[in-house]
């Protein structure tokens, strides 16, 4: 089980092969454990055509969870503010589904609902519908109708009162569009902030220590480029007057991973003309806002001015 917030694997030790591994496989694998005196034996079969066993005398298990938050894939142009969070709630739902609650928190727990209402998992991160994987439930209806009552939106808990009494194609439609609108602003920063803190419960991923290095240099090199165009904060998240930039990280495993995959940073960049604005307002529709990804940061020097 590897993803951007767990990684487990199996070690067999005292480990011999008997017969052949097709790269590739060659059609359905089945495994079958067994065990002889001292020595287990895991019967692989690839398909019709080939089987192999791998006989070991110990099995360990590593597992290791990591903070998620800053994580960032853009697969998907459009309200790239609900499909980040969208895939950091699939993330922590799938380490449940395949690992148990063991590997996670209270605050993830009560996450997991978040994947259960329909509207949310609409804006999916894949050009994939998620619907099949998390059909829409009761729960998830009812988890996020408090969450809009904790962010003090009546309007969206009046919408999904009105779906729970008329339950629709139509109005679950409505309510993922919904989502879109300024102000469902309050439940986006609920959403984030809850998010964030059950994240911040783990370690950051570490590498070797040369990769770390590198990692850090390059969070400090984004931190000084945007200080010396004016921009104010903390990394990830920075602003200069109606301009706000996140940055958003994509990471390589710490196991198994392919040869030339690197750590790598894109930016969300919202543009908010009039008042106050929290992490990607720009995003939302509304008068004076627009949100877009930027893979690097040349493009500040075509707006070296507040916009």
């Amino acid at each position: 089980m590897m993803n951007d917030a767990l990684e487990c694997c199996l070690v067999l030790k005292e480990c011999t092969l008997a017969g052949e591994y097709i790269p590739g496989g060659c059609g359905e694998i089945k495994g079958e454990l067994v065990r002889e005196d001292s020595t287990w034996g895991l019967i692989v079969r690839q398909g019709k055509e080939n089987t192999f066993a791998l006989w070991f005398k110990e099995m360990e298990q590593i597992l290791k969870c990591f903070q998620y938050h800053r994580i960032g894939h853009f697969w998907v142009e459009g309200q790239e503010q609900w499909r980040q969070l969208v895939y950091l709630a699939g993330t922590i739902y799938d380490k449940f589904e395949y690992m148990g609650e063991t590997v996670c928190n209270e605050m993830e727990k009560e996450l997991l609902k978040l994947m259960k209402f329909g509207p949310f998992t609409s804006w999916s991160p894949i050009k994939e519908s998620l619907e099949e994987k998390y059909p829409p439930t009761c729960e998830g209806l009812e988890y996020m109708r408090s969450l809009a009552v904790e962010a003090g939106d009546p309007g969206y808990v009046r919408l999904i009162g009105l779906y729970q009494r008329f339950p629709s194609r139509c109005l679950q439609s409505l309510l993922a569009r919904a989502l879109l609108a300024a102000a469902r602003e309050p439940l986006y920063q609920l959403i984030w902030k809850k998010v964030t803190a059950a994240s911040e419960s783990y370690p950051e991923r570490e590498y070797s220590k040369e990769m770390n290095r590198k990692i850090r240099e390059r969070r400090e090199q984004t931190a000084r480029i945007l200080e010396r165009e004016g921009f104010t904060g903390v990394y990830p998240e920075f602003r200069r007057g109606t301009i706000g930039i996140v940055a958003a990280e994509e990471h390589p495993f710490t196991m198994l991973e392919e040869d030339g995959y690197s750590f790598r940073i894109q930016f969300m960049v919202s543009e908010c003309r009039k008042g106050d604005f929290g992490t990607n307002s720009g995003f939302f529709n509304g008068w004076g806002r627009r949100g877009w990804i930027e893979k690097d940061l040349s493009f500040l020097e075509a707006c070296s001015k507040p916009l």
